[in-house]
């Protein structure tokens, strides 16, 4: 009955952390975790393309050409350079949305991008609402921010990036709409832009989720494309033969012009300016290097298959064999995890060991529990055979050390009947009756317990105590002879108060004997006793039986054993009571 409440409880409980667990998966509950470790596993720094140049507006560049925006000339400048020298794409990540101070300067631009005939600009989309729409896979912005018309001959790409509720971001927004126009990314546009030019492949295949989005294999973190100075290649510094076939991007690198910097996945701790991330994604499209999120419904049943062996392992094992089961486990998760990453596949990772953890640990508790009850179960159930420090020293050494169910061993028995119990009962009322009784067989109780002994069992007015099981008592036949004597000795008492009061009283008649015997609950399955049985059994209660009032009969095996201690006498050969032979028989002498 305790193995099956246990049983129901513990899975109980497992069931309602897989619930929590389970919603928490369906919720992102632990979306935090999740971040973490992918911008662990997914994120490692590689080797930059270097076709792909980046070009920044950095303090140096401002303090050469003078205070920002610059005259949109010196843009047009370096758009004529780049397209002399033979750049396969230019992206200019710098917003133009709007005329400059100077119509001349305006024209000077335009005419270099018309002559150029490869550069992309900003388009920047616009959100009102709290909550994004997406139809069709295609993100919707209320409103485009796209360059002023004069420059219309350029292609445009918008700038939009998701960051995640860290503010970090770990996506990229392939295409935006605002209801009229589909606008690729920035990165997607100046990469179509250079893909005839240097024989690329066509952008076919982006794995993209519900919003249109996909995960960015980062190269590397701020910085790791070695930006030029824009007053470098703007002041001749810098070769025309290093442009020719290249991707070159011109992006804010200056703090005090424009916010233009964002944390990545690859590196939370220092901000990475827009124009290098456009750079990652490009050659991430160049690699064609995607992550490819997990199925929603082959992630779960990932996770519901690891549950459900761990629920069944840890309430069928103990602590120690579901420790090895939780690592187990583990390992062969880290080994699926392992398997996920180099196979570029994206499924959520904290939950599956969460559950693990906690269902291990509510099993632990529900063991321990359980051997708590276990406990209690075997004071209920040897409290009143045992001593409390026989029942504490079976406690310390388990249960299981018992061997409950059938054990041989060398015990000592002693059976004891009052003499003169049922002569006494016919004068007496019978509360008074039970109530002497019962102060006989209290003396007798706790004198077997102080002496190591274990109660068997009391029959009627007789009683039944072994020594040496469950378990090992040192001199135990001297115990048993000892604890005899201390009974006579304490019964003394009441005997003197029954003589003065009705002019007779009752004595124990004690036998013991030593030898083997079979240990163990012997009994029907729904009703035991933890008794000896076997012929040094009998041989004790025929001892008892051939005992007078105040007398103590121990076996040659018994005196032997207390020879030099305790004086006995040898009263000659019995025969016993279903015996076929004479058994010397010793009396335990008065003045021991």
């Amino acid at each position: 009955m305790l193995k099956g409440w246990f049983f129901s409880g513990a899975a109980i409980t497992v069931v309602l952390i897989w619930l929590a667990v389970a919603l928490a998966y369906l919720l992102n509950g632990m979306q935090s975790v999740d971040y973490a470790l992918y911008d662990t596993l997914y994120q490692q720094n590689s080797p930059v393309d270097t076709r792909i140049v980046v070009i920044g507006i950095d303090e140096r560049s401002i303090v050469d050409l003078g205070q920002w925006p610059w005259p949109r000339h010196v843009m047009a400048d370096m758009i004529e350079f780049l397209a002399d020298s033979g750049a396969a794409a230019i992206g200019v990540d710098v917003e133009y949305d709007t005329p400059g101070r100077y119509p001349e300067d305006d024209e000077r631009l335009a005419l270099s991008i018309e002559n150029a005939g490869n550069v992309v600009l900003p388009v920047r989309g616009l959100f009102s609402r709290r909550r994004t729409e997406v139809l069709g896979g295609i993100m919707q912005a209320d409103s485009m921010v796209a360059p002023y018309k004069a420059f219309s001959g350029a292609k445009t790409g918008h700038v939009n990036g998701i960051s995640d509720d860290d503010g970090v971001i770990r996506r990229g927004l392939h295409l935006l709409s605002d209801g009229e126009a589909v606008c690729p990314s920035f990165a997607s546009a100046v990469y179509d832009m250079a893909r005839s030019p240097l024989s690329l492949p066509t952008l076919d295949g982006i794995p993209l989720d519900r919003s249109g989005s996909y995960y960015i294999r980062f190269t590397g973190q701020s910085g790791w494309f070695y930006p030029l100075s824009f007053a470098d290649v703007h002041g001749g510094r810098v070769s025309p033969v290093y442009f020719q076939d290249k991707i070159v991007l011109i992006g804010l690198y200056a703090d005090g012009i424009a916010r233009d910097w964002h944390f990545t996945s690859i590196d939370r701790e220092h901000a990475t300016y827009g124009v290098e991330i456009h750079a990652n994604m490009i050659q991430q499209h160049m690699r064609a290097d995607y992550l490819r999120e997990i199925p929603f419904f082959a992630g779960f049943a990932l996770f519901a298959v690891f549950s459900l062996a761990a629920a069944m392992l840890f309430i069928r094992f103990g602590p120690r064999m579901g420790l090895l089961c939780l690592v187990g486990l583990l390992l062969i998760y880290c080994g699926v995890v392992h398997f996920t990453v180099r196979a570029a596949i994206v499924l959520p990772m904290a939950y599956t060991p969460l559950f693990l953890f906690l269902s291990y640990v509510s099993a632990l508790i529900w063991h321990y529990a359980r051997t708590r009850l276990d406990e209690v179960r075997v004071r209920n159930t040897f409290g009143r055979y045992m001593s409390p420090l026989v029942i504490r020293k079976i406690l310390d050494e388990k249960e299981e050390s018992l061997k409950l169910g059938g054990q041989r061993r060398q015990v000592s028995v002693l059976f004891m009947d009052v003499r003169g119990f049922t002569a006494m009962s016919e004068e007496m009322a019978p509360e008074e009756v039970v109530r002497i009784l019962n102060e006989y067989l209290d003396i007798a109780a706790s004198t077997v317990h102080r002496h190591g002994g274990t109660l068997d069992k009391f029959i009627g007015d007789a009683v039944m105590a072994i020594w040496n099981a469950p378990y090992d008592v040192e001199d135990h036949a001297l115990s048993a002879v000892r604890a005899a004597m201390e009974i006579q000795r304490e019964a003394a008492g009441i005997e003197q108060s029954l003589l003065e009061r009705y002019g007779k009283s009752m004595r124990f008649g004690m036998g013991i004997n030593t030898g083997d015997a079979v240990i163990g609950n012997i009994g029907a399955s729904f009703r035991m006793d933890y008794t000896a049985i076997g012929d040094t059994v009998n041989t004790a209660a025929r001892l008892e039986s051939s005992a007078k009032a105040g007398q103590i009969l121990v076996s040659r095996e018994v005196a032997e054993l207390c020879e030099g201690v305790i004086s006995v006498n040898h009263i000659g050969a019995m025969r016993m009571k279903g015996k076929s032979e004479e058994m010397d028989v010793f009396e335990v002498a008065n003045d021991s």
